[in-house]
């Protein structure tokens, strides 16, 4: 699980499966990892302690 972004940071999702994707471009913080080494980042629009996986390479670490 190496250069994974640590919990608590913030992020930006700077890649998606699709250019139409609405989490691209918008910044989220990391919440929990999945045992295949996906990041779950939680949005400010989203319920509390949800989130959506993301690939690590799809994030830049905005704050750490």
């Amino acid at each position: 699980m190496a250069n994974l972004p640590p919990i608590n940071s913030v992020v930006k999702v700077i890649k998606a499966l699709t250019e139409k994707d609405p989490r691209l471009g918008q910044t989220g913080t990391v919440i929990q990892y999945s045992g295949h080494g996906m990041v779950c980042v939680h949005f400010s629009d989203m319920p509390t302690g949800q989130g959506i996986f993301f690939n690590p390479h799809h994030l830049q670490i905005i704050k750490s």
